[in-house]
């Protein structure tokens, strides 16, 4: 929890500034914005709802950083298969199920960040199934 008591009024957007830019960072062609933007609103809502727990500062930014690269993964393959008729909410649900999909470059992870970057699509997944 913060210490200065006004937590609940704040955004992860503090701990996440550049937020609104992921898509542009994910971009390989013009079509991947558009389905990149897509995909933030799910997003925001678990980035705020990690916030809200009042995780520290470190373990946010771990979960922040393997969201944004599961996004630039979806966003690979959506690109690569031309997926871009289907439906973000969908492609996200199957992209984090079971351990989630493997991140574009997870040759170059350690074991213990693969792990972590399972943790983060399990527990997205739980965020996904009970915002139904």
């Amino acid at each position: 929890m913060n210490v200065d008591g006004n937590h609940e009024a704040e955004s992860f957007r503090a701990w996440a500034p550049d937020f609104d830019k992921w898509p542009r960072s994910w971009m390989g062609v013009e079509e991947d914005l558009a389905y990149g933007k897509k995909l933030l609103p799910w997003f925001a809502g678990f980035l705020q709802a990690l916030y809200d727990e009042g995780l520290s500062r470190k373990t946010f930014a771990q979960y922040r950083d393997h969201l944004w690269s599961l996004g630039g993964t979806i966003i690979s393959q959506v690109s690569l298969y031309e997926e871009y008729q289907d439906d973000p909410l969908e492609k996200l649900r199957e992209s984090v199920a079971g351990d989630g999909i493997l991140p574009d470059h997870y040759d170059q992870m350690t074991q213990s960040e693969l792990k972590a970057f399972e943790r983060m699509c399990r527990r997205f997944e739980k965020y996904l199934e009970e915002s139904k």
